[in-house]
């Protein structure tokens, strides 16, 4: 005779059960306690209580550990962080069967939001510890992530404009109608409903465009001013902030990471490679895309020791066409480049780069009027030029080094490193919009996903014993 399986209420324990019993051993929530013990709170800017008066507080270690949680299982509300304190076993276990409410959580949150990135700096050392990070090939790469607000609230210049104009012709009909009646009657008329509405209207447009003459922009979200209008993935516009992460080869490690309004990549490099370094120091080489090509900024990571390759862009690219600038030979000692016919390109000019020093110098053909190939070459009438800046020859180390083997082969394996863990976090945690308005949130939020992908990755790697996790 078969018995089927029904909850007991009625049951009684002759003992009380042990909150320790909640969870089995190997639990990741354990991990997540050992990890917030094993830190110096005071130390990364989290407060303490420094008086005795007044009812007792929640501790940073108790809510720390519950938005690590929240972040871990993909909640990131104040409000479900409430409600999971309630309902989620393993973290009615791990706040140790208190329940903190949302006001608590946001205060929390909202006074901490900077030492965020300290405890992210922490997985990285952890990991580091226990041999996660390779340090032998990084890649670098960025993503942008939508701001919370609507982009329907935004302004823009040209839209204002042409409705400003619209409303004033408006305005300018009603009140010459307005007169003509005044005329006709010889007495004034009430003014129009329709006319005040419209003034009011202008006004708001007014006001609108002193916002955007104030920021020195053509285009504004007002209820999130640091908000940029970024092109996505998908190729659509929308207000953005530019999320960036370095992540290591050896186990999928975010050893950086960090959150900016700028658009592009182009200034981002350094800063990356600058928090690497003072967290766990240079890999052998860093990887990154087209978006970090700035000279400048790769002679300063060199200098500061790191090896970064990234792949030529645009007309940069060596199209392998007979006449292209990688085709060219120069000769410092003679400050002259020669072509692949064997004419010389000598020094012609220098001229600053969009006002920018240091200067670009020009390089000329003045033979090009004779060559046979000259169509395949230029279509200047004053010849080909050369053009080249201080940092030229550090382009053409790189070239030769992007035709080696090895090379190629790290650079064809940044996509498999890093792309990951944009599309982790954007399809497994479906992190596509912010949660909280302003960069500093921005910041935070992007500290504590990262960190959470390194939290996983350690608690795979670690045993109930938290001694590993001790410096």
């Amino acid at each position: 005779m078969s018995h089927e399986i029904r909850a007991d209420f009625n049951q009684q324990f002759l003992l009380p059960p042990s909150l320790e019993d909640w969870v089995p051993q190997d639990h990741a929530v354990r991990f997540l306690r050992d990890f917030v013990r094993q830190l110096d709170l005071k130390a990364l800017g989290f407060s303490e209580r420094e008086t005795e008066q007044g009812r007792p507080n929640y501790s940073s270690e108790l809510l720390l550990s519950v938005w690590l949680y929240g972040y871990m299982e993909r909640i990131r509300t104040s409000r479900k962080l409430e409600h999971a304190c309630r309902t989620h076993l393993p973290l009615i276990w791990l706040t140790g069967m208190h329940y903190p409410d949302h006001n608590s959580l946001w205060r929390f949150w909202r006074a901490h939001r900077k030492a965020m990135a300290a405890v992210f700096r922490q997985s990285v050392l952890v990991a580091h510890r226990l041999g996660l990070v390779g340090m032998v090939l990084h890649a670098l790469d960025g993503t942008k992530v939508s701001a919370q607000s609507a982009s329907r609230k935004a302004l823009h210049r040209d839209d204002l404009e042409a409705l400003k104009a619209a409303i004033e012709e408006a305005i300018a009909r009603m009140e010459s109608a307005l007169e003509a009646q005044t005329a006709d009657t010889g007495t004034g008329a009430a003014l129009p409903e329709e006319l005040k509405q419209s003034q009011q209207r202008r006004e708001a447009i007014q006001q609108a465009l002193a916002v955007l003459d104030a920021q020195g922009e053509n285009h504004a979200l007002p209820q999130e001013p640091q908000a940029r209008l970024m092109r996505q993935p998908d190729g659509r516009t929308d207000w953005s902030y530019n999320a960036q992460a370095v992540v290591d080869a050896a186990a999928g490690i975010v050893v950086a990471q960090a959150v900016t309004n700028e658009a592009t990549d182009y200034t981002q490099l350094v800063p990356l490679l600058e928090q690497v370094n003072e967290t766990t120091g240079p890999a052998q080489t860093t990887v990154a895309d087209a978006g970090y090509r700035n000279a400048a900024q790769q002679v300063q990571a060199q200098e500061a020791g790191h090896d970064v390759l990234l792949p030529e862009h645009g007309r940069e690219a060596d199209d392998g066409t007979a006449f292209h600038k990688a085709r060219f030979t120069y000769d410092a000692a003679a400050d002259a480049y020669t072509c692949p016919q064997g004419q010389l390109l000598p020094y012609d000019k220098t001229f600053p780069k969009r006002g920018v020093k240091p200067a670009v110098r020009v390089y000329r053909c003045h033979e090009c009027h004779q060559c046979p190939l000259r169509d395949q070459c230029t279509k200047s009438s004053r010849g080909r030029t050369i053009r080249r800046d201080e940092h030229e020859a550090f382009r053409e180390g790189q070239r030769e080094r992007r035709r080696q083997s090895q090379a190629q082969a790290l650079l064809r394996r940044r996509k498999a490193l890093i792309e990951p863990l944009f599309g982790h976090l954007k399809e497994n945690h479906h992190f596509r919009r912010w949660t909280a308005k302003g960069l500093e949130n921005a910041q935070a939020q992007w500290a504590m996903l990262c960190l959470a992908v390194n939290l996983k990755k350690l608690c795979r790697n670690w045993r109930p014993d938290p001694s590993p996790l001790q410096a």
